[in-house]
């Protein structure tokens, strides 16, 4: 007499000849509709925090002067917007947090890279949109090494960097240097002639000066800021373009807010505080304008020389006539 083994779990023979007795187009669809909901529930929940995870991992394994952490990443290629969530940057000497925003690349707008490089009042092509932006300056170590070498020294709050770092460095400058090329003319060749004018919209922003090392932090909040970039030819034939950044702030408040985890004494009396902090400026509106030339490669020569010349006397007579 044979007996069969007791198995608690089907084969797949048996699985085949239940669902040719049953109707097994039920049981497909079923299935089917089971999948579906979980991929639906992956694609909405979770995929975006596995792409910002994977990114978050790549991008610290390339990039080694800093910390670069993305909590959510999607993007449609259709209407060219890109998503992201729980987005900072910390390295040595600042932070840069955005709680969440996106940007729309408007890909099916008409290039023509026959147009002027450098146009303020072309059209829009990249809108930026950011929530909850924190910009914090808390140390200044480039400046404070140069200070320690050339009064010579001993290196207390910063480590003292390696001979090689030292030489690789001077070598990068020293390339850098050698290969300093100013701007093509040719207006195709700029990533501006694509994107010459980008604006940036940013709700709820913060931007602080100070570490626990100081009794006060100087902070500035403002509730929504509306800026766009674009440049224009110099102002001067020797530089390349200038930058332009113009737009308003809304609700800004300057503060002087204690610095959390300070131990020190306070030789000054605090400032009175109301609320946050002590308000040293407060404006409902506040509009920017930033100018900036980008400067060229200046070739010293005679040409060069005599224009210095001629500069210099301009000058000399305008200052004793």
């Amino acid at each position: 007499m044979e007996i069969k083994p007791n198995n608690s779990f089907p084969s797949i023979v048996d699985l085949d000849d239940y669902l040719i007795k049953h109707n097994s187009n039920l049981v497909w669809l079923l299935v089917a509709t089971i999948l579906s909901c979980g991929w639906i529930i992956y694609l909405t929940y979770y995929n975006s925090r596995n792409i910002g995870l994977v990114l978050t991992l790549i991008i610290n394994r390339l990039y080694k002067n800093g910390y670069i952490h993305i909590g959510s990443f999607s993007f449609s290629v259709l209407s060219g917007k890109v998503m992201f969530r729980d987005v900072y940057y910390i390295n040595e000497d600042m932070s840069i947090r955005i709680q969440d925003g996106f940007l729309i690349f408007r890909w099916w707008k008409m290039y023509n890279p026959k147009q002027k490089q450098h146009d303020p009042k072309a059209e829009t092509r990249l809108y930026v949109t950011v929530n909850g932006f924190e910009f914090h300056v808390y140390n200044r170590t480039d400046l404070y090494t140069r200070l320690q070498e050339t009064f010579g020294l001993e290196p207390t709050l910063i480590p003292p960097r390696q001979d090689e770092d030292k030489a690789r460095d001077e070598q990068n400058k020293t390339l850098d240097s050698v290969h300093i090329k100013a701007e093509s003319q040719d207006p195709s060749s700029s990533w501006r002639s694509l994107i010459p004018v980008i604006k940036v919209n940013i709700s709820t922003g913060r931007v602080a000066f100070g570490n626990h090392h100081l009794p006060q932090t100087l902070c500035m909040n403002f509730d929504d800021a509306f800026l766009t970039y674009a440049t224009k030819p110099p102002s001067s034939h020797l530089d390349q373009f200038m930058h332009i950044v113009k737009g308003s702030l809304e609700n800004v408040r300057v503060m002087l807010v204690p610095s959390p985890r300070y131990l020190g004494l306070q030789n000054d009396e605090p400032p009175r505080l109301m609320g946050e902090g002590f308000v040293v400026m407060q404006s409902n509106d506040v509009d920017i304008y930033y100018y900036q030339d980008e400067p060229g490669l200046f070739v010293f020569g005679s040409e060069s020389f005599i224009y210095f010349f001629v500069q210099f006397l301009a000058c000399y007579k305008s200052t004793h006539t």
